[in-house]
């Protein structure tokens, strides 16, 4: 004889397969979010993977002002700004050494800051004969804006932009 399910079986089966592919489809969601980037964003990417064996080889903490201490071990989320308004992201973790490492396409969930900049900056940093004090000037500068992530680290980027300003 053949099995037949009940109604209430049927109806707890359709549930369950609901929150399977639910609980699935939600697994993936950070993975297509990253698919959403510009065309821009994958060149850019592209060069700066390139820029990151010179920065690491040439970064000094000395030349990075107040930010360098701050700036050890943390997890950065980097948001690329066009001129028509479209964003790029990446992202990277420091070392204790200020060097670039884990870099991504896209941003990271585990982020304690966000540095902010435009693509003009980026291109110039990128195109420049030395890179890696491009990009310090950059930031000395203001050209990249840092902020930090979560109450204790929003406070202290506040103070420290402040102070950067002010020197």
């Amino acid at each position: 004889m053949k099995y037949v399910p009940n109604s209430s079986q049927s109806i707890r089966l359709l549930i369950a397969t609901v929150v399977v592919v639910s609980v699935a489809s939600f697994g993936v969601g950070p993975a297509l979010a990253q698919s959403d980037q510009p065309g821009w964003a994958d060149e850019m990417f592209g060069d700066f993977e390139g820029f990151v064996s010179t920065y690491n080889e040439n970064v000094d903490a000395s030349d990075l002002g107040i930010a360098a201490d701050q700036l050890k071990n943390e997890r950065v989320n980097l948001i690329v700004t066009d001129g028509d308004g479209t964003q790029g992201t990446a992202s990277f973790r420091m070392n204790a050494q200020l060097q670039i490492q884990e870099l991504e396409q896209g941003t990271r969930d585990d982020a304690t800051l966000q540095m902010t900049t435009d693509r003009a900056t980026i291109d110039r940093i990128l195109g420049s004969n030395n890179p890696t004090n491009a990009f310090q000037n950059a930031l000395t500068d203001g050209d990249i804006r840092i902020d930090g992530i979560g109450l204790i680290n929003s406070v202290k980027w506040a103070v420290i932009n402040v102070l950067a300003s002010l020197f």
